[in-house]
């Protein structure tokens, strides 16, 4: 939602409106777009992202672009820089809309019932109430710096290559994906997952405890009842 203020504190749009549907019924273009994917890549297996890459791009409907790490950027820094925390409010709204020509307020509405009334919510933050679009695009230039690649995720690199690389193909197993991986990430992935044994443990050691609690209390209590019933 502030990528969207943003591009609208640029001068890209007017008027933004942002509505929540229900889950499962956005009929979007762009979900029935994914969908045409697999019209190519469900017919074959692909081992690695150059395949998969490949694959998708054969598409009539959709042109594959493919990423690298320069273009994540860190979008926190600069919007939380600039927009005020909006966590509360959205939860528990779901129909937003910006029309102010300099972006600073967004009227917020939980539906479109009666009872529900519209208020406005300052989005900038005080320094940045006037601020134009040359001052915008100097702060964004010292602060929109690419966010570090630091790779694949340990947890996932030791899955692809316990679980995975066992049935790929011999000529797929220098491929990135499939690497050993190093003594520091079989270390890491040791310690989470006893940390998270640990803590499931606990979690299910609360659970049943209060189960207990309350069904001793539950019995405690009919069988205190039988007895007064069984002396009358």
């Amino acid at each position: 939602m502030k990528l969207a203020l943003w591009i609208m504190a640029m001068g890209y749009f007017k008027s933004v409106q942002f509505i929540f549907l229900v889950v499962g019924h956005t009929k979007n273009a762009a979900d029935r777009l994914f969908n045409s994917l697999k019209h190519e890549y469900r017919k074959q297996n692909l081992f690695t992202f150059d395949q998969l890459a490949r694959t998708l791009d054969q598409s009539a409907s959709v042109t594959v672009h493919r990423t690298v790490a320069n273009d994540f950027l860190d979008y926190d820094s600069l919007l939380d820089g600039i927009y005020r925390k909006l966590a509360g409010n959205i939860k528990q709204n779901h129909i937003f809309s910006c029309i102010d020509d300099d972006g600073t307020e967004m009227t917020i509405r939980e539906s479109n019932l009666v009872e529900h009334r519209e208020f406005l919510v300052r989005l900038r933050k005080k320094y940045w109430k006037t601020a134009d679009r040359t001052e915008l695009c100097e702060y964004a230039e010292g602060v929109l710096k690419p966010i570090p690649c630091v790779g694949l995720n340990p947890y996932k690199m030791v899955e692809m290559w316990k679980n995975y690389r066992p049935n790929v193909p011999i000529e797929y197993h220098a491929d990135v994906l499939y690497e050993e991986p190093s003594p520091e990430v079989w270390s890491k992935v040791k310690v989470e997952k006893t940390d998270r044994s640990e803590f499931r443990a606990n979690l299910k050691a609360k659970k049943y405890a209060g189960k207990e609690r309350v069904e001793s209390t539950a019995f405690d209590s009919d069988e205190g009842n039988d007895g007064e019933e069984g002396k009358a």
